[in-house]
């Protein structure tokens, strides 16, 4: 029996936004950035930056994004939730990553000291070709893996990957995987997720809480992605069959190649044998027929004498 879901997909721009990037929601998303990046100690302030960023230039490229905020101690978050794969990801990320650097660049007396910046992708897709859920990455040396630099982490974490059962043994980083994976599936609240952060999380994602305007804006959300998920299918399909029409092309042109070369080789044999009946000398017939030594050899065995 199919049964509608109780909670919003927090995997959407709406559905992310509204359980991490809101006032209310602090307290969930200090846990869940202490618990995804196993920071050495809990979050106790944290602060929004505008999601929009500008360049210095009005001829270069904003940066828009999905959650961006700064803790007590300086710290720097980029969150970006990611359903679909596109070109350059990495490099995206990367460009996300200039402008929190640039940004803490003081006037005056300024010895270059940066504060750490995290930078992480929650993708919804399969991103490296290994069967690990989440990456880490640093500036490193290339011969020896040396960190030479650690205050900019790259994190990646591919939800399709994660396969871990519910348990209470879970980590605090992997039940938050886990949330962000299931919650659209859970019909309660598990027990394993029953501390005071996912319980405020759970309450924020409820449907049946959400105001008119809210649930509307979070259907529209889900059918972006629909119509999204559409065209690319529509886009794949298409070219599996141009591609299915080129080889079939291409098999009827090589069918067609094969088949005169085949007529020529049987056009060739005859003239052969016929030169053969007619006691022509051997040199004068593979001259005229451009076979083999070999060919004509075989050719004088199989004929009747």
């Amino acid at each position: 029996m199919f049964y509608p879901a109780r909670y919003m997909d927090p995997t959407t721009d709406f559905g992310f936004k509204k359980l991490f990037a809101s006032e209310e929601s602090k307290p969930i998303l200090k846990s869940f950035l202490f618990g995804l990046l196993e920071l050495e100690s809990p979050i106790s302030e944290i602060s929004f930056l505008p999601f929009e960023q500008l360049p210095g230039r009005t001829d270069e490229r904003k940066s828009i994004y999905d959650l961006y905020c700064v803790d007590e101690r300086g710290q720097r978050f980029i969150v970006e939730m990611q359903k679909m794969n596109e070109v350059f990801l990495t490099d995206r990320l990367v460009y996300y990553s200039s402008f929190p650097i640039a940004q803490q660049a003081q006037k005056g007396k300024w010895d270059f000291e940066l504060n750490p910046i995290y930078c992480v992708g929650i993708l919804d897709f399969d991103f490296f070709t290994d069967s690990r859920f989440i990456h880490h990455s640093q500036i490193s040396d290339v011969l020896t893996g040396e960190v030479v630099y650690d205050k900019l982490t790259f994190v990646i974490v591919e939800l399709n990957k994660f396969n871990l059962p519910l348990s209470a043994s879970l980590s605090l980083r992997d039940k938050w995987i886990y949330f962000l994976k299931h919650l659209t599936d859970l019909r309660a609240i598990p027990e394993e997720l029953s501390d005071e952060s996912f319980k405020a999380a759970f309450e924020i994602a409820e449907l049946a809480a959400m105001s008119e305007a809210e649930q509307y804006y979070h259907e529209g959300s889900l059918n972006h992605l629909r119509k999204a998920y559409a065209t690319r299918e529509f886009a794949r399909r298409e070219g599996e069959e141009e591609g299915r029409e080129e080889g079939k092309k291409e098999g009827r042109k090589e069918g067609k190649e094969e088949g005169k070369e085949e007529g020529k080789q049987e056009a060739t044999i005859e003239i052969a044998r016929n030169l053969l009946q007619q006691q022509v000398p051997r040199q004068a017939i593979l001259q005229a027929t451009g076979l083999t030594s070999e060919e004509l050899e075989g050719l004088m065995q199989s004929s009747p004498d």
